[in-house]
């Protein structure tokens, strides 16, 4: 199964329009016995790892290059995969979008590829992997807040998790208050805010994801994403020092434009047709803590009680939010099939 380029983010989470899958899972049919297996929970687990290294991967590209040229560099190899797999795979009215569907497809381009990627550069260039790591994953807290602006209903436990990770979030950025150095609050906010920009893509996204192939949607907003990247990152790309970029940080930026996107989608997807949706997303948890081991590892980084007991929270504010609604009895019971959202 080829993974759509809209689901390529960097980020613990699948793309949000996938999430809607997972309030489904506990009801759709399970694998046949016998096709999941320890195979299938090792492909998972190198998912998890390519997945975190894009955390630390980008983090070790930023002692070399800025940001902003390295989104630049990473989104033009991504432009050109997605235009060309979208060419290779479709012919005449596939290959385009609606004009009456442009405003909306451009909200969800700006949402997704513009201000998530420069939020998520500029706040992991200014904070460590760990953070980034977990404070992107809170994407599904802020799906719940805006479906629910939106007038739509969630069971109690969303809520749930909702409160304990705002409680653990404040934990974690309290800890950080007042720091300049690695794991800076800036940096922290910043990653926040991709967190917003990435929820809010994938609430925007759901009308236009039912009605385009996945490739030509990818393309487009891709390419509509990109335009205000390039134009942002030129300032930064003038002042580059080119000459003085090695070799490896060149193999880093084109690891960072394959293995955690497509290579680790296609994984992805292969475990989940064995392995089903639900069970296979609950592995998207230990992204955190993997970049976060990786982290200590590679940069030194350190975990004060504070920071541990904030990022326990949001964690377990998460892992709340994905319980099957009707789980707690028939007074928290969830949404019909008809009614769920893309937490």
């Amino acid at each position: 199964m080829t993974a759509p380029i809209e689901e390529i983010l960097d980020g613990p989470e699948p793309a949000s329009q996938d999430l809607e899958e997972l309030r489904r899972a506990p009801g759709a049919a399970a694998p046949a016995a016998g096709q999941a297996g320890p195979v299938v929970e090792g492909a998972l687990f190198l998912v998890v790892l390519l997945w975190a290294s894009t955390f630390i991967v980008s983090k070790a590209i930023f002692a070399e290059m800025s940001a902003l040229p390295y989104i630049a560099i990473r989104f033009g190899l991504m432009c050109l995969l997605a235009v060309g797999v979208m060419l290779l795979r479709r012919k005449g009215a596939d290959r385009w979008i609606r004009r009456e569907d442009l405003p909306l497809t451009i909200a969800v381009a700006l949402a997704g590829y513009t201000f998530y990627q420069l939020f998520f550069v500029l706040g992991l260039e200014r904070t460590s992997p760990f953070s980034s790591s977990l404070l992107v994953a809170m994407v599904p807290l802020f799906s719940v807040v805006m479906t629910s602006l939106m007038g739509e209903k969630h069971p109690r436990q969303a809520w749930i998790g909702l409160g304990v990770a705002v409680l653990g979030a404040a934990i974690f950025l309290w800890e950080k208050r007042g720091t300049t150095a690695n794991g800076s609050l800036t940096g922290d906010l910043l990653s926040l805010g991709a967190a917003v920009a990435f929820a809010a893509y994938g609430v925007l996204a759901r009308p236009l994801v039912k009605k385009y192939p996945a490739d030509t949607f990818s393309a487009w907003t891709i390419a509509l994403g990109s335009i205000p990247l390039f134009l942002v990152a030129i300032p930064s790309s003038m002042r580059e020092d080119w000459g003085g970029i090695s070799g490896a940080a060149w193999i880093a930026v084109g690891y960072m434009a394959i293995f955690p996107v497509y290579i680790a989608y296609q994984v992805w997807n292969w475990a989940i047709s064995r392995r089903g949706l639900a069970a296979a997303t609950s592995f998207g948890l230990l992204v955190p803590i993997v970049s976060g081991i990786l982290s200590a590892l590679i940069f030194g980084e350190r975990f004060g009680p504070a920071k541990l007991a904030g990022a326990a929270l949001v964690l377990a504010g998460l892992v709340i939010v994905r319980i099957p609604a009707g789980t707690f009895g028939r007074g928290n019971q969830g949404l019909s099939p008809g009614q769920e959202t893309s937490i």
